[in-house]
């Protein structure tokens, strides 16, 4: 592997890392959503 071969293989290593960690952020941001849906929906079920 010559080094613009390897500086490529970096760069694409590195964009995925970040693609990894945007996919984690935006999982709990919906999970978070998620629960608080249900609280909501729960606690309209109980005042119903």
């Amino acid at each position: 592997m010559n080094e613009a071969e390897k500086l490529a293989m970096d760069e694409l290593k590195r964009r995925v890392e970040q693609h990894e960690k945007t996919i984690v952020q935006l999982l709990e941001i919906i999970a978070a959503t998620n629960c608080r849906i249900a609280e909501l929906s729960s606690n309209r079920s109980i005042s119903s």
